[in-house]
C-alpha cells in the first residue's frame, strides 16, 4: 500500500509538471465573435473549443496545456491584445482562461512570465505579486467554464511589446471511506429472589452501540458454584454471530441451584479486541426446611380415648407453600375427632397447611378410640413445595385392668367327724387385661388335716398350709381352679382361709369358707 502511494505521488507531481507550459502572444486572424469552431476532425472524433469575441483592431494568440493540442489538453489559454497602442497611453487587454474538460479543473492559476515593454498596471481580477512576478488565482474552473482576466497597461518605448503567460492547475484524485467504530454494550439481570426448586432466570441483552458492525460477538459468564446449568456446567457461552451499528439482541438462560445462600457473577461480551463487561447481579436462594415433633401423650386404660399430636416448624429461611398433613390411622382404632381441616381419606387424615413461613410452626392431632388392649401407633408426614418430606410415627399403649374374683366353696358341708370334704377354689378374671404371677395360699383349721391338692399349678402342703405355684397368667375371661381336700379331724365351726396375690394386686386377697364338722 506504501509503494502505491509513492507511484501515485509521483504521477501527480508529473502531472502538474507538464501542466505548466509557458504561451507568448501569437497575433491570431481577427474575428468579430466568439463561438464553438472545429478544427480538423480526427477518424470519427470532432473537436471543438472556445474563442473569444474580438473587437475592432484586436487579435488574439493562443495556447493549450498541457500538451498544445485543443484534444489531449485540458486548459486553453487565449490572450486578446490590441493590433496597435499608442507609446505611453494605457490600453486594455484580457486573458480567457477555458476548462477543456468536463470536469472541475482545481487549483487553476494564470502566471505573468515574463514582459517586454509591457507594463501592467491594474486587472481585475486583482493579481498577486511576488518579487516582478504576478499571479491570478482562479481557483476552481468548472467543466467548459471559461474565465477572463481584464487587464490595463502602457508601452514605454516605440516598437513591439509583449508578455508571456503560463496556466496551471492542480488536480487532486480524492478518495472517501467510511471510518466506523463498532462498540458493545451489555447489561444482564437475574432472578433476585427464588427458591431452591425454582429456577434461577439469567437474560442478557447486548447491544452495538458504534457506528459499524460487530463481527463474532460472543457473550460469557461463569456462574457461581452452586448455580448450574441444565447440562450440569457453570459455563455460559451464548455465540451472537455478527450485530449491526444499533442491533441488539436478547437471550435467556435458565440455571438450578443446588443450595441456598447468596449467588453473584458478571457477564461479558467480545468481538474480537471489544470487551463489554456487565455489572454483576445477584440472587438470593431460600429453602424451607421442615422439623416434624410428635407428642403421644400417656398411656392410657382401655375406654379412655387417645390423642396424636404433631407440630411441624419451619426451620429453613425460605416459605413452605402449598403444605400438607397426614396421618394414618392404625387398623382397630376408630377416629373420634381431627383438628380442624382435617378430612379423613381411606384411613388418613389429610390437612392443608398452606404458606409456612420460616420459624412458624403448625399443629395438627387425631384423637381414636381402640376397642382393645394394645400399642396404637399413627404415622403422620409432611410436605411442602421445594421441600423435603419429613415424617414421624407416635405410639401409645392401651392397657386394660385386670379384675380377679376368688371363690371358696366346699363340696360337703356339713362333714362328720372322720369326714372328708373339698374345697373349690375358682379365681376368674372378669377384668380387661391379663393378670400374671396369680398365687393362692390356704390355711387349714385346727380340726382338720391336709390330705390332697389338685389344681391349675402343683402344690405345697407344710403342715396346715398349702402353697400353690404362682399361675404366670390369667387372661381376660379366664378361670383358674384348684381343689384341696381335707379331712375333718374333730367337730367344729371351721374356717377355710384361702389368700390370693399377683402382680395386679398389691395386697392379699382372703377369702374364707365356712364349714360346720360334727359327731
Amino acid at each position: 500500500m506504501k509503494r502505491q502511494l509513492n507511484t501515485l505521488a509521483g504521477l501527480m507531481a508529473a502531472g502538474l509538471l507538464g501542466l505548466v507550459l509557458a504561451g507568448c502572444t501569437q497575433q491570431q486572424p481577427v474575428s468579430n465573435e466568439a463561438d464553438e469552431i472545429n478544427s480538423n476532425p480526427t477518424g470519427s472524433e470532432i473537436w471543438g473549443h472556445y474563442r473569444p469575441r474580438l473587437g475592432p483592431g484586436e487579435a488574439s494568440s493562443m495556447m493549450a496545456f498541457p500538451t498544445g493540442e485543443v484534444r489531449t489538453s485540458a486548459v486553453l489559454l487565449h490572450q486578446v491584445m490590441p493590433t496597435q497602442v499608442r507609446r505611453g497611453e494605457d490600453f486594455t487587454y484580457s486573458y480567457h482562461v477555458t476548462n477543456l474538460t468536463s470536469a472541475e479543473l482545481q487549483n487553476v492559476l494564470v502566471s505573468l512570465t515574463s514582459a517586454n515593454n509591457l507594463e501592467v498596471t491594474s486587472s481585475d481580477p486583482a493579481a498577486s505579486r511576488s518579487g516582478n512576478g504576478m499571479a491570478w488565482p482562479l481557483g476552481t474552473l468548472g467543466p467548459k467554464e471559461t474565465r477572463v482576466i481584464t487587464l490595463t497597461g502602457n508601452a514605454a518605448q516605440v516598437g513591439t511589446a509583449s508578455d508571456c503567460i503560463a496556466v496551471s492547475y492542480n488536480n487532486y484524485l480524492c478518495a472517501t471511506t467510511t471510518v466506523v467504530e463498532p462498540a458493545l454494550a451489555l447489561t444482564k439481570t437475574a432472578t433476585a429472589n427464588a427458591l431452591r426448586c425454582d429456577p434461577v432466570i439469567l437474560r442478557y441483552v447486548v447491544q452495538n452501540t458504534g457506528s459499524g458492525p460487530a463481527a463474532d460477538v460472543v457473550i460469557a459468564d461463569t456462574l457461581p458454584v452452586g448455580l448450574t446449568l441444565s447440562d450440569g456446567t457453570r459455563e455460559v457461552r451464548i455465540p451472537v454471530g455478527t450485530l449491526a451499528a444499533g442491533e441488539s439482541k436478547a437471550f435467556e438462560v435458565r440455571a438450578e441451584a443446588s443450595r441456598s445462600g447468596t449467588f453473584e457473577s458478571p457477564a461479558s461480551a467480545t468481538s474480537g479486541e471489544l470487551r463489554a463487561a456487565a455489572e454483576k447481579t445477584t440472587t438470593i436462594i431460600t429453602e424451607p426446611l421442615l422439623e416434624l415433633t410428635a407428642d403421644c401423650g400417656n398411656d392410657q386404660f382401655l375406654g379412655r380415648n387417645v390423642t396424636h399430636t404433631y407440630t411441624v416448624k419451619n426451620a429453613g429461611n425460605g416459605v413452605a407453600n402449598d403444605a400438607t398433613a397426614a396421618i394414618n390411622v392404625p387398623s382397630g382404632a376408630q377416629i373420634v375427632r381431627a383438628t380442624e381441616g382435617g378430612t379423613i381419606q381411606d384411613g388418613r387424615v389429610i390437612w392443608s397447611l398452606g404458606s409456612i413461613a420460616p420459624g412458624a410452626e403448625r399443629s395438627f392431632s387425631v384423637t381414636l378410640s381402640g376397642a382393645s388392649a394394645q400399642d396404637y401407633a399413627t404415622n403422620a408426614s409432611v410436605n411442602a413445595a421445594c421441600a423435603t418430606t419429613v415424617t414421624e410415627a407416635c405410639s401409645t399403649t392401651v392397657r386394660g385392668i385386670p379384675a380377679i374374683l376368688l371363690e371358696v366353696v366346699d363340696l360337703v358341708d356339713p362333714v362328720e367327724v372322720g369326714g372328708q370334704t373339698t374345697y373349690l377354689i375358682t379365681v376368674t378374671n372378669q377384668g380387661s387385661a391379663a393378670d400374671t404371677n396369680v398365687r393362692i395360699v390356704v390355711t387349714l383349721d385346727d380340726e382338720q388335716s391336709f390330705v390332697s391338692a389338685t389344681g391349675a399349678t402343683s402344690s405345697t402342703a407344710n403342715g396346715r398350709t398349702v402353697t400353690f405355684a404362682p399361675l404366670p397368667s390369667l387372661g381376660v375371661g379366664q378361670q383358674a381352679v384348684w381343689r384341696v381336700t381335707v379331712n375333718a379331724d374333730a367337730p367344729g365351726d371351721i374356717r377355710f382361709l384361702t389368700e390370693m396375690t399377683s402382680d395386679n394386686l398389691t395386697r392379699p386377697v382372703m377369702e374364707t369358707e365356712a364349714t360346720n364338722q360334727y359327731e
